[in-house]
């Protein structure tokens, strides 16, 4: 038979300070991890961990930072995860759905200039030359039809009309 852990109150949590992971109690599988300190002297810092078996795995999932997500709130957080997790769901593999979800839903709402400029900024070009060619090319084919457009807009009439006066060149 599991252990059962004996239920915290908010002040009891702030007085943990020892490195490891501590059970609060309230829900099963709810810890509270302490790390060891960066640099001599400065806070342990602390966050909320919720162990949970989903099939054969038991998987650690980050429920945020302590006193940011409070006691309360994290217990709130663990037991509705716990009870998708005794549904079946796995959690880590809804997290990573629901992060890339964001994710892509925030790049749609930048512009083609944009991203342009943030998949120049991280390339590493062979030489100087090669990378204003680059910049040259966007700047003189691509912005004046394109630039301003969000990226979720984009069809494939803009990418035509980006494409045409390039090759009406080539042909002439």
């Amino acid at each position: 038979m599991p252990k059962i852990a004996k239920q915290l109150n908010d002040l009891q949590v702030r007085r943990i300070t020892r490195v490891g992971w501590h059970a609060v109690g309230g829900v099963a599988g709810l810890l509270l991890q302490v790390r060891k300190p960066s640099k001599e002297g400065a806070q342990a810092p602390r966050s909320w961990i919720l162990r949970v078996k989903v099939g054969e795995d038991r998987q650690p999932i980050g429920l945020g930072s302590y006193p940011q997500v409070s006691l309360a709130v994290a217990r709130e957080q663990a037991a509705k995860l716990v009870l998708d997790a005794r549904q079946g769901i796995n959690l880590k593999v809804q997290r990573q759905q629901q992060r890339s979800a964001l994710i892509a839903a925030s790049s749609k709402n930048k512009t083609f200039k944009e991203c342009a400029e943030m998949f120049l900024a991280t390339r590493t070009f062979n030489n100087v030359k090669h990378g204003k060619q680059w910049r040259s090319t966007l700047e003189k084919y691509a912005y004046p039809y394109i630039g301003s457009l969000l990226v979720a807009d984009i069809g494939i009439a803009n990418i035509k009309a980006v494409l045409d006066p390039i090759w009406k060149k080539k042909t002439v």
